[in-house]
């Protein structure tokens, strides 16, 4: 198993930035040197027995698709060869794993969707297809033969089974490459891709979510009908004659559609996106016992010998409004907490607790500082552990 110290991204951040990013398919060779894998293909397979867990398994046997749907009993029926397992939000379940986001946190926390695991067999893949996300996707343990093309728009697609959807028409390689370990393909969303295992071979997808406009509005709109704003309630224009009841003119589909657009603030509408954005993609573990901020406030204080690690998953964003924004939730910030909360949101790693104590410019004692950590952890959106129990990752996934 590989030491997550050692996820070093070996990568020019700025260049890739300014010439790839949502423009066109990369291949880095080892942009991790020596990389180990980071969950071994039994765990995944175990992994995806479980009821919890979005995971699938698409063959290909001879040109006929299939797809099948876990959890999973066992593995046999499979054969040997021409199929894949794919095991999505793998980081929310094993540490290990999470720590793979980090060295792609030079891109907004906010755009992050999930680390996916696929193991296949060989001669495994799911076809020619599109994905409408960025993605990073890193080679492990085996080899795979990949072929990447340029963005294409509006390429017809068809479905060999109902649950696999593909490209109907052959496309034109940019990228034709065989992955080795620790080798990493970077496509944009919309860029034409398929990779086939030469062996039995792991990769790590870490995909970027790119909602449509019609998605992010959607979800603005359910959280605001959740919330407790008071948004204004529809009324016709005045006027003495409304015309036939079955037509609908042009000035009132006009009115509407202003009436849609225009009462919602800029302040609602921003304090809506970021709790959106904030969002994890699936409901965090609720604390069963969480600690108070008095329980908190003692265990700064005496030095406690505890952890303090942020939950697979959960999101920590500042918005320009002054607010911290996670999991959907708006907690003030004030001149006093602000240092905390920068400081919370920046942390990937497990923190020793008395860090918080020991941190320049980090004045825990204020009580708005308390009240700050004291509501994430009770969101859960971090956790404490004994400093001493090896297995607290394991115990709390």
């Amino acid at each position: 198993m590989s030491d997550v110290a050692a996820l070093k991204l070996h990568l020019n951040k700025t260049e890739f930035l300014q010439q790839d990013w949502q423009q066109r398919p990369r291949l880095f060779r080892a942009a991790f040197a020596d990389f180990e894998d980071l969950v071994e293909a039994e765990i995944l397979a175990g992994l995806a027995c479980e009821e919890a867990v979005d995971s699938r398994i698409i063959e290909n046997h001879q040109g006929n698709w299939n797809v099948v749907h876990g959890p999973f009993e066992a593995y046999d029926a499979f054969g040997e060869s021409g199929w894949t397992l794919l095991v999505q939000s793998v980081n929310e379940w094993i540490p290990e794993v999470q720590q793979l986001i980090a060295p792609f946190r030079f891109l907004p926390d906010w755009r992050i969707d999930d680390v996916m695991i696929s193991f296949a067999t060989e001669g495994g893949g799911v076809g020619p297809h599109l994905d409408q996300y960025d993605v990073f996707i890193i080679q492990g343990q085996g080899r795979r033969h990949w072929r990447v093309g340029e963005r294409v728009v509006g390429a017809e697609e068809h479905c060999p089974h109902p649950d696999l959807k593909q490209l109907a028409q052959p496309f034109t390689a940019v990228i034709d490459a065989v992955l080795e370990p620790g080798d990493m393909l970077y496509i944009p969303a919309g860029c034409p891709h398929e990779g086939i295992a030469l062996e039995p071979s792991l990769n790590y997808s870490v995909g970027f979510r790119a909602q449509n406009s019609a998605e992010l509005t959607t979800a603005v709109c359910d959280h605001l009908l959740n919330s407790s704003a008071k948004l204004a309630r529809y009324r016709d224009p005045h006027s003495d004659d409304y015309g036939a009841p079955y037509q609908v003119s042009q000035s009132r589909l006009d009115h509407l559609r202003e009436f849609a657009l225009s009462q919602l603030t800029q302040l609602e509408w921003d304090s809506a996106l970021m709790a959106v954005l904030s969002t994890s993609k699936r409901p965090l573990p609720q604390p069963e016992a969480a600690p108070s901020e008095e329980e908190l406030q003692f265990c700064l204080a005496n030095q406690e010998p505890l952890l303090l690690c942020r939950t697979p998953g959960a999101r920590i964003l500042l918005g320009p409004d002054g607010h911290c924004y996670s999991n959907g939730e708006q907690l003030a910030l004030t001149d006093a907490n602000r240092p905390f909360a920068e400081y919370l949101a920046g942390q990937w790693q497990d923190l020793e607790l008395t860090e918080l104590t020991t941190t320049s410019d980090l004045d825990w004692q204020h009580p708005a500082a308390l009240q700050l950590l004291s509501e994430l952890v009770q969101m859960g959106v971090f956790y404490l552990v004994d400093a001493s129990d090896e297995d607290t990752d394991e115990q709390h996934a």
